[in-house]
């Protein structure tokens, strides 16, 4: 797929347009050009060969230019973010393996609506992707299968270039929301998601919307933001109604549901749906990296040729405070 071409593009913006767009961005955001992307890919791959606890890994371009966007083509960081990335598959299984959009139960969360992609901003080029918690079953699920619905939606979006580059705004509505919801979360998921989750997968995330988030849930959401950095903090805005959120959000890109103009979230999921069933295949492959947590052997550096830093093949020894570029 070139770069331009996308799952979701925004209203009246061409392919063309949005690769023109994108391809600024890469260059001012992200000192992505041609040059140094292959060069990068290359020393990369060079040291997930050299490296003795990866036993499987893709080594695609496609799959390596998500750790390497991540990290703005610093390669040492790209590596240990890949590094993590694969430990924590294996740490937490409940959440990443077998992200099968057929699977029965994600299938059901998936219908109810509870998180998907309703466009792409025509100012900022990135996927805007909705979550409507009131619709999760917490009385039949746990956390669990939030997070892997999580998952699902973010491993998904970023087989495409252009989410990797332009990055994901989030949008939930709290409304209606129950105690059912915060409680369904213990605090060892809780923990794992916060310190783990969102610092090892290579997402992009640039705004966070929250709508209505009720009294009782003010703590839970205190308690998350403690872990996040001031970076990430100045990313999150919150709105006390649905009409506050219309004042900051594109009308073209709110569903229908929502007084914008798009399509309805029933219209909009089924279209997600597909595109889940065309990610299928590459989705259950995910399953095949593996990576040894047990081995004994020394680790391998790689060597920044900016600036002499090594990265240990186990400088994944401790997860640090969440980051966001």
């Amino acid at each position: 797929m070139e770069r331009g071409q996308s799952y979701f593009l925004s209203a009246g913006v061409t392919a063309s347009e949005l690769a023109n767009q994108l391809d600024d961005i890469a260059r001012q955001e992200l000192r992505e050009e041609e040059r140094l992307r292959e060069q990068s890919l290359e020393r990369m791959r060079e040291w997930i060969r050299q490296n003795g606890r990866i036993r499987r890994c893709r080594t695609d371009d496609r799959f390596l230019l998500r750790f390497l966007r991540v990290r703005k083509f610093s390669v040492p960081g790209a590596c240990e973010m890949l590094e993590r990335y694969l430990k924590m598959r294996q740490t937490y299984p409940r959440w990443f393996a077998r992200l099968d959009p057929d699977d029965s139960d994600l299938a059901a969360v998936l219908d109810d609506c509870c998180l998907l992609p309703i466009g792409r901003d025509p100012a900022t080029g990135r996927i805007v992707v909705f979550g409507v918690v009131r619709n999760f079953n917490a009385g039949r699920f746990n956390s669990d299968m939030m997070i892997r619905l999580n998952m699902l939606v973010a491993e998904a979006l970023l087989e495409e270039e252009a989410n990797q580059i332009a990055g994901f705004t989030h949008i939930f509505d709290n409304g209606g929301m129950t105690m059912a919801h915060v409680t369904c979360w213990t605090l060892d998921n809780l923990a794992g998601y916060l310190r783990s989750v969102i610092n090892c997968v290579p997402v992009r995330l640039k705004e966070n919307h929250f709508v209505s988030v009720p009294t009782f849930a003010a703590q839970i959401s205190k308690y998350c933001l403690s872990f996040a950095s001031d970076k990430l903090r100045s990313r999150i805005h919150c709105h006390t109604t649905v009409e506050e959120l219309r004042a900051k959000v594109a009308p073209d890109l709110l569903p229908l549901d929502y007084g914008g103009k798009g399509q309805s979230l029933k219209e909009l999921n089924g279209r997600f749906r597909e595109y889940l069933s065309s990610k299928r295949k590459a989705l259950l492959e995910l399953d095949d990296m593996e990576i040894d947590m047990k081995d004994p052997r020394e680790p391998a550096g790689h060597e920044d040729t900016a600036g002499g830093e090594l990265v240990a093949e186990g400088a994944i020894g401790s997860f640090r405070q969440l980051s966001i570029d």
